[in-house]
């Protein structure tokens, strides 16, 4: 503690160690982690106290929100980019439930951008398919913003997929259909 603020939320009486994140001091209960392969205070045996962790206090919270719920009924986390705060933790530290979880709510809440993003940086392959097709079909173009955020290979990819369609749109579109619209709609 030593004149450091202790978090309103995460500081618990009965904790058996402590953390720092951001000069706020966290005293948490060590079974919780112990299905964490790769946290660092646990898998040393570090003594100090509290340990300091070099995440964001965001990021942090959010986790702690998963293993200390306000609610017991219902998640806390609600965005793309919250539940992105606990993946990045829960894949860093290795706690493989806690991944699942996060990896579940993103396929609820995430849009394609994000799934492109994670789906590469997190080894997610099930949703690159479904939202390069989404991006790639999307009327709007994307924004200077989500290719900074996919990068710029997903953007050669998604430049790519549109090249496909266009050249090959016969492939892709059943002829007699389409004829049947356009006499229909134009005619």
């Amino acid at each position: 503690m030593w004149g450091r603020p202790v978090h309103p939320r995460f500081w618990h009486a009965d904790g058996d160690f402590m953390v720092q994140v951001e000069n706020t001091d966290y005293k948490l209960h060590r079974h919780l982690f112990n299905r964490a392969k790769n946290f660092a205070p646990l898998m040393w045996g570090i003594q100090s106290n509290p340990y300091r962790l070099t995440e964001t206090k965001v990021d942090f919270d959010r986790l702690l929100s998963i293993l200390y719920p306000a609610d017991y009924s219902e998640q806390e986390l609600k965005t793309a980019d919250e539940w992105s705060s606990v993946l990045l933790l829960a894949d860093k530290w290795q706690i493989p439930d806690i991944r699942r979880l996060a990896i579940k709510e993103l396929a609820a809440c995430a849009g394609p951008v994000d799934k492109i993003a994670l789906g590469h940086r997190y080894d997610i392959p099930e949703w690159l398919g479904p939202a390069y097709l989404a991006l790639a079909m999307r009327k709007e173009p994307v924004t200077s913003a989500e290719g900074t955020k996919m990068g710029i290979a997903a953007m050669v990819r998604i430049a790519a997929i549109k090249d496909e369609v266009l050249a090959n749109l016969t492939e892709y579109v059943d002829l007699e259909k389409f004829c049947d619209l356009f006499s229909k709609v134009v005619l």
